[in-house]
Order: C-alpha cells, then structure tokens, then sequence
C-alpha cells in the first residue's frame, strides 16, 4: 500500500508540476507578446572637486551608486562627475536630445547648489559667484533643466541632493540689487502644478540645509534611496516615504527629505513583478526564477496581494484571505472587503458645493475633529503628496501650507483650512494612496493614536523596537522546494486529491 500511495504521490507531483508550468510558460509568452517596455532616461551629475570653495566627499560616491541603481533597473543613463560649467552644459544638451520619445525623465544631482529669489541653481565645479548676474552665466538653472524634461507628455522625477551650506551666500547678499530678493540657506520649493506627471525630491525641507554624511560613505539621504529605489513592484511615493522615514531616523530627527508630486496615479521605478517559483518534474527540482529574490513564500504573497490591489474586486481580497488568513496585509483585506460591503454614508461633495466653502479657523472647530481624524488628515495629505511636516494631530504651519497647496490643486478657496464638504473630497481623493501608506507601515505603526502635545521618549528597548523592520510572513519548512501540499494549494482542486490520498495511509 506505501509502493501504491508513494507512486500516487510522485504521479501527483508530476501533474501538478506540468499544471503550473503550463501556467508560467503561457505567462512568459503573454509577455513576450507584449510591445517593448518604454523608454527611459535619466541624467546624473555628481559635483565635488570644487575649484573655489570647499570640496565636498560624498558627490562621487553617491551619484556613481545612483548611476549603477538605474542601470539595474532598465534606465539609459547620462552620467557626468566633477564637471565644469562647459561640460555640464553639455551634458545636459546630451540627455535632452536622448528625451526624445522617452516616457520617463529622470534626474539626480548631488553637489552645491543655491537659491536666491526663489530660483535653485545648480553649480559647477568652477563657480565663483561675486554678484547675481553671475548666476544666469556660471551656474545652471534647474528650471533649464525641467524644460528639457517637460517638453513631452512623460513622467518626470528630479532627486536634489543638493541642499548643502551655501558658499557663496554672503556674497550674494551684499551684492543683490533688490530688496525683494534673497539668498536662503538651502534649496526654495519648486512647484509642479503646472506639470502634470512631475516629482520634485529634496533631500530635506526647502530652506534648511542637508548632512554630507561622513567621508567614503553616501549621504544619509542617498544611502536611504539606494536603499528602497529598486525594490520590485513599489510605488514611487511608498519609495519616498521609506526613504524620509530612514533618513527621519538615521539622522537623530534632525534631516527630513521633502517630496512634491503631481503624478496621477502610480508609477514604478522598477516594475518588474516577483516571479512565481514552481515544483519541476523532478523532486526537489525548481524552474528558475526571472526574479532570484522572489523565490520565498513572502514573495508568492506580494504577488496574489498585488493582484488584488490591481483589481480591487472584493473577491480578489477574500483569495488572498483564503490563502493568508495571518498574511501582512489580512486586516487591510478584511477592511477592504467590509468597506465594500458597506452602505454609502455621504456621495462624494459636488464641484459646486467645493468652490461654494471658504475654510476658517471658526468652521474647521465646527467640524470637531477628533484627535484620531486629525492624524489622519496628516497622513491623507502625506499620501497625496502634501507634506504637512508630521503627522502629530496639532496643525501648525506645515499642515495649513499642505492643506493650502492641496486646496489650490483643487481650484477651490484657498484658506488651509477645512470644510466638511473638503473634508469628504480630500478622503475621497487620497484612499487609495492612504490604504498604500498604511500598507507599507509596520503593523505596529498602522492604527491611528490619539495625539497628545509631546510624546513620552520612549525608553531603549521601545526605541530599538521602533527602529526594527516590518515583520516578514514566516516561512513554511521546505524541504528541495514546493512540498505537495502547497502545490495543491496553489492549484486549488489538487488540494482536495492530496487529501483523498492521505486518507488511504491511514
């Protein structure tokens, strides 16, 4: 009987094997049917061996990282490092006449840069800047920079690490001809509302300056980008997000990036999907990966769940339950799938009734905002791409400037202030891109707490655990690759013949 139910066994793998591998060579083709991905180029420039003023150590190093990460992940990149004015003039030349028919437009700097009057300048390893007309003739304006960029309809990304101490800025100031005018310490904000598909990266708040890192090392901002950039299948704003977080972190609450967006949508530094491991004919034997990575239960449930996220169908949200009743994203699923299930409350504000609503001080406190919603109205405007400088539940400047900067995206009164009619628009707006954000958060750090003035500090054991990483699904024991109950599960119906033949060994 052992011989009989061994043999039924090994036959079972077989079938199963062959089924799944059917499954992914009829993928693979689909693929291959598909038209090439679309192209996309990205600049990078890496200034330190000024001529001038103090040489700076970490440029080399990060943009030369930064330039290898993009390769890896499908980008034609032009690269330039300690280049003078000459020469990054004519780089920028080079990857303009390269954006021709490109779909995305990228580009990193890490070096001086400075902003006066409100404009950025990026400088040259020979700057010397004595008065302001030396800017229009010795630095490069960004905004020369994005009019290459924003010539077509694409999407385009600009990544500054460039918010250092100014070296020229007294002299500047005792030169500007206009009261008006003024040097600031790091970069101004650059808008994009003017420019649809457009991301603007700091490497911390406009204004404020920047840390090098310590010499041989990438700067504690490039070194969280290099981080999270190529992981598969993550949304620009989640690799953002990641990244303010770690560089929040690793630089003592001192260094926050700063991110403007007015992508619409989702757009993916790297794609690429994880691929699905499954059994081959022979036992223990496994068909190779296009994604060496994703061969590891974890990855199998990002697949099924990103499935269900593209669809969004609830009953894509119950397969995955099915299959990780205790997976990462379980209470997402449930959440999802009761919200569903649940009777409208309010439609969705009307135009009219929008730009009908001018906020005040006296109207928001009408509204009674509980100290959970007023956290959340943090993280929904975060999720959009308005950061209000923290998510504390008390709005201060940082969040009345997001909620002013969102108002004016919608066309309606700008006041940063809240009406319950652009109260019901901005969680209307910002759900799916809020449910991402919480997704990608520790479990720990996904419900909402009430905010209280000042935080206790937490002690050590509670700060380590703060700095822990997301916990990982916990694999199953393998033993040479997919056991035959997971292939049955897998296949669904294959599930139920395994049972009926462990039923014959008792």
């Amino acid at each position: 009987m052992r011989q009989i139910v061994s043999g039924a066994g090994r036959a079972l793998r077989r079938v199963a094997a062959a089924a799944v591998t059917g499954l992914a060579l009829s993928g693979l083709a689909a693929a291959g049917a598909q038209a090439a991905p679309d192209r996309r180029v990205a600049l990078v420039i890496g200034n330190g061996a000024y001529e001038n003023v103090g040489a700076l150590d970490n440029p080399l190093i990060d943009s030369k990282a930064i330039a290898a990460s993009l390769k890896r992940i499908g980008f034609d990149v032009v690269e330039g490092y300690d280049l003078k004015l000459d020469a990054m003039r004519a780089k920028v030349g080079e990857y303009a006449a390269k954006l021709d028919g490109a779909k995305v437009a990228f580009v990193y700097y890490a070096g001086h840069g400075v902003a006066v009057a409100g404009e950025n300048y990026l400088l040259p390893t020979d700057a010397v800047l004595k008065n302001e007309a030396d800017l229009d003739f010795k630095t490069m304006n960004i905004n020369l920079v994005m009019r290459q960029m924003q010539r077509e309809d694409r999407v385009n990304v600009v990544v500054l690490d460039a918010c250092r101490d100014n070296p020229f800025a007294k002299e500047l100031a005792r030169s500007l001809k206009t009261r008006s005018a003024s040097v600031s310490s790091g970069l101004s904000e650059i808008a994009v509302n003017s420019a649809a598909g457009t991301m603007i990266a700091f490497a911390t708040d406009p204004g404020k300056t920047a840390l090098d890192g310590s010499s041989g090392h990438n700067s504690p901002f490039t070194a969280a980008l290099l981080k999270h950039m190529e992981t598969p299948g993550v949304s620009i704003s989640t690799v953002m997000d990641r990244v303010r977080e770690d560089v929040w972190r690793s630089t003592g609450e001192k260094q926050r990036p700063w991110v403007n967006t007015s992508i619409i949508g989702e757009f993916y530094l790297n794609p690429a999907a994880p691929a699905v491991q499954v059994a081959s004919a022979d036992a223990g034997a496994a068909l190779p990966s296009a994604n060496p990575q994703a061969q590891s239960p974890q990855a199998l449930e990002m697949r099924l769940w990103e499935s269900a996220e593209k669809s969004g169908s609830p009953e894509d949200y119950k397969a995955y339950l099915d299959a990780h009743p205790n997976g990462y994203f379980a209470q997402i699923a449930r959440n999802r799938i009761a919200r569903a299930a649940a009777p409208a409350t309010r439609s969705a504000p009307s135009e009219a009734e929008l730009k009908g609503e001018t906020g005040s001080a006296a109207g928001e406190d009408a509204l009674k905002l509980t100290p959970k919603e007023r956290i959340e109205t943090q993280q929904r405007l975060r999720a959009l791409g308005f950061d209000p400088g923290g998510a504390s539940g008390k709005f201060g400047p940082g969040t009345r400037r997001a909620l002013t900067n969102w108002q004016k995206t919608r066309q309606i009164p700008e006041s940063g202030f809240l009406t319950a009619a652009q109260k019901a628009a901005l969680w209307a707006q910002s759900e799916t891109d809020y449910q991402k954000l919480v997704a990608a958060k520790p479990p720990a750090e996904r419900t909402v707490r009430a905010a209280v003035p000042r935080p206790p500090r937490p002690q050590p054991g509670a700060a380590q655990a703060a700095h822990a990483p997301p916990p990982q699904a916990q694999p199953q024991p393998q033993r040479g690759g997919a056991s035959l109950g997971e292939v049955g599960n897998f296949l669904g119906g294959v599930g139920n013949l395994v049972g009926g033949i462990g039923s014959l060994r008792r």
